[in-house]
C-alpha cells in the first residue's frame, strides 16, 4: 500500500493553566503541528509535535511547518506505507536535525502502518509489557504553602513519582518548596515509596549545581534533572562526580548519537527520552535499547503537548523496561483536537486501538500544505 498525500495542519491550543520553568518563560498556548499520511485506499496515520519550542528544540512552528513542506513531506510520497524502515531512512536522510519534524512524520508513519495492519504501535513494536502508565506530577513555581498542598494532592491521589521544578532566582525559594514537599511525603509515611525529583532546566552552572543538589539531597531527592548546561559532557561528568543522587540528563541528550557520547564519557545515570527531540518512536526505541544495554536508567516522556503527541510517547512507554513516565502533557489544554487517550489522576491507560489509538477531529486543525 503506497502512500498518496501528505498533509501539513496547524492547531492553536490554548491552555487552562499557563505555565513557566526556568528556560521557557511563561507559556499560555501551545501550538501543535500535525501530518497526516494518506494511503492509497484512504486509510490516514496523524502525527503531531509542539511547535513552539524555541527554548528546547531550537524550533518555532512555522520553521517545523517549512522543514515537513519543503524537505520530507514529498519524499515520503508513493512509497510503502506499512515498510517502517525505508521511511525512517527518508526522514532521516531528507536533512540534519530537525528532530521535531521528523517525529511529526515519524509517528505518522507509525500511526498509518498501524491502522493498515489493524494493530496497535506496541505490537509493531515487539509487544505490550505495560497496560497502564503511572506518570510523575510536577509542582512548578508556587508559594511553599501552594506546594504543600500541592504534594498532598499528588500523594493523596496514588502517584508515587513527584517533580519538583527548581532554579529560580533564589535558591532559598527552590529549598524552601522542596524541604515542605519532603515534609508532606514523610507526614503521609510514604518516603520509601515515592521516587522524589527536581528538574533545573539548565538553571545553574557546575558549582552551583554541586552545592545546591548536595543541599537538596538532605530532602530525600534521589533524582537531579539537567541541572547545567546542555552543550558540555564534561560539566555533567564533573557533576555526577561530585552529586549524591542519580543525574538524568534531558536537553543534552536528544539523538542516539549523543546518548552514545555521553555514555562513554560516563557523565549521566540516566536519560528522559522525548519524541520532539529524539526524531520520533523509531529513534526512542533505539535510545531504550541502547539505554539497557549500558545500564543506564531512561525515563519516557514528553513536553506540554496535544494527545496525538502524547499517545505516540504512550505506545513507546507500552514496551519500556522503566516503571518512569511522564506521559500527561496534555491534560492542560482547554479543548484538544485528539481524542481516545484515558487517564485516571496520573495513570494513563495504554490504548488497544490500532495504529496509536486515537483519533483526530480534523476540523478543528487549519490546513496549511498538501502534496499528492
Amino acid at each position: 500500500m503506497k502512500i498518496k498525500n501528505v498533509s501539513v495542519y496547524t492547531c492553536l491550543q490554548p491552555l487552562k493553566i499557563p505555565f513557566s520553568h526556568a528556560s521557557s518563560g511563561l507559556v499560555t498556548n501551545l501550538e501543535g503541528v500535525y501530518v497526516k499520511l494518506e494511503a492509497e485506499d484512504g486509510t490516514a496515520g496523524f502525527g503531531e509535535v509542539r511547535g513552539n519550542c524555541s527554548y528546547f528544540t531550537g524550533d518555532t512552528t512555522g520553521a517545523v511547518v517549512s522543514t515537513i513542506c519543503s524537505a520530507i513531506a514529498p519524499k515520503m510520497v508513493g512509497q510503502d506505507a506499512e515498510n517502517l524502515n525505508v521511511l525512517h531512512q527518508i526522514i532521516e536522510e531528507s536533512l540534519v536535525g530537525n528532530t521535531a519534524a521528523k517525529a511529526a512524520c515519524d509517528c505518522a508513519a507509525y500511526d498509518l502502518a498501524g491502522k493498515l495492519a489493524g494493530k496497535p504501535v506496541y505490537e509493531l513494536l515487539g509487544g505490550k509489557l505495560n497496560d497502564r502508565l503511572p506518570s510523575e506530577e510536577n509542582i512548578p513555581f508556587m508559594t511553599v504553602e501552594e506546594a504543600e498542598k500541592r504534594a498532598e494532592e499528588i500523594i493523596d491521589s496514588g502517584c508515587r513519582f513527584i517533580k519538583v521544578r527548581v532554579g529560580g532566582q533564589q535558591f532559598r525559594y527552590d529549598e524552601e518548596r522542596v524541604s515542605a514537599v519532603w515534609d508532606v511525603i514523610r507526614s503521609r509515611g510514604v518516603q520509601d515509596e515515592v521516587v522524589y525529583s527536581v528538574d533545573a532546566n539548565q538553571a545553574w552552572n557546575t558549582r552551583e549545581a554541586i552545592r545546591n543538589l548536595n543541599r537538596l539531597a538532605e530532602y530525600g531527592v534521589t533524582i537531579a534533572e539537567q541541572p547545567v548546561h546542555y552543550n558540555s559532557p564534561i560539566r555533567l561528568k564533573e557533576l555526577k562526580e561530585n552529586c549524591p543522587m542519580k543525574l538524568f540528563g534531558d536537553e543534552c541528550v536528544a539523538t542516539v548519537e549523543d546518548l552514545a557520547r555521553y555514555i562513554e564519557m560516563g557523565a549521566v545515570d540516566g536519560i528522559h527520552i522525548k519524541l520532539i527531540k529524539c526524531g520520533g518512536i523509531y529513534n526512542a526505541v533505539r535510545l531504550m535499547n541502547l539505554a539497557k544495554a549500558h545500564e543506564i536508567e531512561y525515563m519516557i516522556g514528553g513536553m506540554d503537548e496535544g494527545m496525538m503527541a502524547v499517545a505516540a510517547a504512550v505506545q513507546c512507554g507500552a514496551v519500556a523496561e522503566t516503571k518512569l513516565f511522564e506521559v500527561h502533557g496534555h491534560v492542560r489544554i482547554k479543548a484538544d483536537a485528539t481524542s481516545g487517550l484515558v487517564v485516571h489522576g496520573s495513570v494513563v491507560e495504554v490504548p488497544d486501538g490500532p495504529g496509536l489509538g486515537v483519533t483526530v477531529r480534523e476540523e478543528m486543525l487549519k490546513k496549511v500544505f498538501s502534496a499528492i
